[in-house]
């Protein structure tokens, strides 16, 4: 998809960080934008902001733990602009980080693999046979991580690992069928955003009854990165990037190469069998 001039845009995860930078930069390119996100006063701002800037942009208060919310998008980016062209499966979670993975609960995998991997296939199950139905250029991109081509160290990563495996699986079966439609999958590494301070939005439901042994742990670490993160790479050159991915048809995009030694050290580590180094924990 090299076009984006009056196409129309879908971006879960769009009220903040890196999917309010894509809502931006697309309504920039030229394109029509549905804005889809959890927390509704965030998501208010955000399509006030672009429409005072004079783009056309709708809001659409979606769950995308839940198929039935995000089939309510689709639903209302086609009575708003009648097509969708390109979609952009977004919206992330930091989940559980308090202790080892075997003790976290039920509720923790519900919520983690909810949003970072349920997220992704709801949405490309959704979109995707709109995309192909109308029989025109078109594009997804699922938001993984840089965590998920390094080894897995916590319930994040699995979950961005799993969207990466799920992408590829994607990327091949539309190839097979000679699709027009293109798929990316986005690996982003130490990036501006608030992605640490996502439990504000874990629905109660699936919140744990009793505080995990290590809260105070996890509360730490999500203290330290996000201040890690806060000095990171900015959204907006994200989105740059993706662009320019998306209209390249790349379906492996990383924002950055300082990753590069962890990503051969785990392949060398496969490939000649040795057992992985216990790396040292973020500070």
């Amino acid at each position: 998809m090299r076009a984006f001039e009056g196409r129309v845009a879908v971006v879960t995860g769009a009220a903040s960080g890196m999917g309010r930078a894509f809502a931006q930069r697309f309504a920039e390119e030229g394109m029509k934008v549905v804005l889809a996100d959890v927390e509704r006063g965030a998501l208010d701002r955000a399509v006030a902001e672009l429409r005072a800037q004079g783009h056309q942009v709708v809001g659409v208060p979606t769950d995308v733990m839940r198929r039935s919310s995000v089939q309510d998008l689709a639903r209302a980016a086609l009575d708003a602009y009648g097509k969708v062209h390109l979609v952009c499966n977004n919206a992330g979670v930091e989940g559980y980080l308090d202790g080892a993975i075997w003790e976290a609960t039920e509720r923790d995998w519900q919520w983690t693999m909810g949003v970072n991997f349920w997220g992704v296939v709801h949405g490309v199950e959704t979109f995707l046979p709109i995309l192909l139905a109308q029989g025109e250029e078109g594009h997804l991109v699922n938001t993984a991580s840089m965590t998920a081509v390094v080894r897995a160290s916590n319930m994040y990563s699995v979950t961005k690992h799993a969207v990466l495996a799920y992408s590829e699986t994607v990327y091949g079966h539309l190839r097979e069928r000679g699709a027009p439609v293109g798929i990316s999958v986005l690996c982003p590494g130490i990036i501006a955003t608030r992605l640490f301070q996502g439990s504000r939005n874990r629905p109660p439901e699936l919140r744990n009854e009793r505080e995990p042994p290590g809260a105070a742990q996890g509360a730490e670490l999500r203290r330290r990165m996000h201040e890690r993160l806060a000095a990171g790479m900015p959204p907006a050159e994200v989105a740059r990037i993706l662009v320019r991915a998306i209209q390249e048809g790349r379906f492996y995009v990383l924002t950055d190469h300082e990753w590069d030694e962890r990503i051969r050290r785990r392949m060398e580590d496969i490939l000649q069998g040795r057992n992985p180094e216990l790396e040292a924990p973020p500070r």
